[in-house]
């Protein structure tokens, strides 16, 4: 399966876990600390009633899993760090009432290593015997699969911008898929053997099942974590293909000139029915859905088209 991950800014992060948060504790009880006077002592999200802090934190995807541990071990201990020499602060902020836990919340936690390093913070905060700290204090790691699917969609809804990063498809992926469609392979080399030289059919076809792949993941993500996104894309590009099917396609005379025609208006479509759906997102799910359409129909090219 196509793997998909949130390409996080980190004040859309911020703005997504503050939701997040606020269904965890109740709005009433976050409270949010501002960085932009003196500093945030290493917190950017708090609740009393439950002695915890949070801080928010999102590397730059993609990324690979090593160098994400490594980022969030030195995020955790930087921002530990802020907790200690604040200390005094942060007791006045608790109103004397022992921290029991500090969370780094990040979108994709998936190393070992980042629970370990947070096993040695938790040791060696506790060994300071500060009284801000209880003494089960604990130094944690969360993502976002510690929330409910409804907390998620909640709190995607609040967001300006959605964007995506899909995964290449596999060579297995690719094989698996090929092994089972070969009617629909069939039809696409037939239909693209209109557009490119015989040599190149293979390619375009190979071309084709990969956007139509990584399309297909692009959906099934917001299926599952903005389905109110998803219903409004899936409704447009269902009208964009009864239109196709009853009108024939636009654009022409070549299918090159058809193709192009299709993609940049199933493009401005899926914009305009979800604005915060980055561009590249929206330009990925139209050229999946027209590879589909090649394989598939409603999209054919004239006989006289060459």
């Amino acid at each position: 399966m196509v793997g998909v991950t949130h390409q996080w800014n980190p004040d859309d992060w911020e703005s997504f876990a503050q939701g997040l948060l606020q269904w965890q504790h109740g709005i009433l009880d976050l409270h949010r600390m501002p960085a932009s006077h003196g500093g945030d002592l290493g917190i950017d999200y708090y609740c009393t009633r439950d002695s915890v802090i949070y801080q928010c934190y999102a590397v730059e995807e993609p990324i690979d899993i090593a160098t994400r541990a490594e980022r969030q071990k030195n995020k955790i201990t930087t921002d530990l760090n802020k907790i200690v020499a604040g200390a005094a602060e942060v007791a006045k902020l608790f109103l004397g009432k022992p921290l029991r836990k500090w969370v780094l919340l990040v979108p994709l936690h998936n190393s070992k290593d980042v629970n370990l390093h947070c096993a040695k913070k938790t040791a060696e905060i506790r060994a300071t015997k500060l009284s801000v700290f209880d003494p089960e204090f604990e130094v944690c790691i969360h993502d976002e699969r510690q929330f409910p699917g409804k907390a998620l969609q909640d709190a995607i809804s609040r967001l300006s911008n959605i964007s995506l990063s899909v995964d290449m498809p596999t060579k297995e992926e690719l094989a698996q898929w090929e092994a089972s469609s070969p009617d629909l392979l069939a039809n696409a080399a037939a239909k693209l053997s209109k557009r490119v030289e015989k040599t190149e059919v293979e390619t375009a076809v190979a071309q084709g099942v990969e956007a139509f792949l990584r399309g297909n993941a692009l959906i099934d993500a917001l299926r599952s974590n903005a389905p109110d996104l998803h219903e409004k894309i899936s409704a447009a590009i269902q009208y964009r293909a009864r239109l196709l099917g009853f009108a024939g396609p636009k654009g022409g005379p070549t299918p090159g000139g058809i193709l192009h025609a299709e993609y940049e208006n199933l493009t401005v479509a899926i914009k305009e029915t979800a604005p915060s759906l980055s561009q590249l997102n929206a330009q990925e799910i139209a050229l999946g859905t027209i590879s589909e359409w090649i394989m598939r129909c409603p999209l054919r090219f004239p006989n006289n088209a060459s």
